[in-house]
């Protein structure tokens, strides 16, 4: 494992928490990356570590009716390739001069070898002994954008749900898990606390959500106990809301559709939220693309 993973140096850290956000199945509105991308560069966390990404992906899929691909992107000049993006996988570092620091991972979801990928994080937070883990996603769902965004959660630990319950709901499933899942796992084993939480997301946002970001955040910043200035992501996340508002407005039939879904939100309240699309929020979408095909793209 230790070669797949690799510490360029070892800061003097406190306690940290390690926050993850990961491009993949649970990044629903760019909400794992995008929050930990905001976090990266509004505290100027510094990089510090990586895991290579030889053996964790599949770049090309092939079948008899399409090819799945995740090609790595290049840019080549005049013939000459000058640069080839492969996944990127690293570890960044903040000291807070509190009580406790943070260490964020931003990272691509694994296809493959999921246990080692998982070991790997699970090292960086048992060599500088960081009590918690929490891993950042974002879930697609018929929700509205007008209303304050769901947050679930899935603990390793029992203890963990006093502290989450007064924000977050607790997920009850039963089918193909998410690699968040395997970490989940690969931490209780080894004795790390770790909490999965994730935000319930339009599907048409497809976009960074900055709403659902902040809605997060402030959950997952104050349950830290950290010291951090969120004002200009509820700024943003508040701008998205008017955009989208506005959006709404040019088209009668999606503000149509926007108020049932409204109020099948309001009436799902304290019940376990939808997820399968149902006629009307197909109407919607259906509104939502048309908009963007005339030009005014409502994210």
């Amino acid at each position: 494992m230790a070669d797949r993973l690799t510490i360029q140096n070892k800061p003097e850290l406190i306690a940290p928490y390690i926050m993850v956000g990961l491009k993949g199945w649970l990044n629903a509105g760019e909400v794992s990356t995008g929050s930990i991308d905001y976090l990266r560069l509004k505290l100027g966390a510094r990089p510090f570590a990586y895991i290579e990404p030889t053996g964790f992906y599949v770049y090309q899929i092939p079948s008899s009716t399409a090819e799945q691909t995740m090609r790595p992107p290049v840019k080549i000049k005049e013939g000459l390739v000058k640069k080839l993006d492969l996944p990127r996988n690293e570890f960044f570092f903040w000291k807070s001069g509190a009580a406790r620091d943070l260490i964020l991972f931003l990272g691509v979801e694994p296809n493959l070898d999921w246990p080692a990928y998982a070991q790997a994080i699970v090292d960086v937070a048992r060599q500088f002994q960081a009590p918690r883990i929490y891993s950042l996603g974002g879930i697609f769902d018929q929700v509205p954008h007008t209303r304050q965004t769901r947050i679930m959660a899935t603990v390793s630990h029992p203890r963990l749900k006093d502290e989450l319950k007064t924000f977050a709901r607790f997920t009850d499933y039963e089918g193909p898990s998410s690699f968040n899942t395997m970490l989940l796992a690969v931490a209780r084993e080894q004795g790390i606390e770790m909490a999965g939480i994730s935000a319930r997301t339009p599907l048409y946002i497809q976009d960074l959500n900055a709403k659902a970001c902040y809605d997060l955040m402030k959950n997952v910043v104050t349950l830290a106990g950290l010291d951090i200035d969120l004002n200009d992501l509820r700024v943003a996340g508040e701008a998205l809301v008017e955009m989208m508002d506005r959006a709404f407005s040019q088209n009668a039939t999606a503000l149509q559709q926007l108020k049932k879904l409204e109020e099948q939100f309001d009436a799902a309240i304290g019940e376990e939220p939808l997820q399968a699309p149902g006629e009307d929020y197909d109407k919607l979408l259906a509104e939502m693309l048309k908009l963007k095909k005339e030009g005014r793209k409502p994210h």
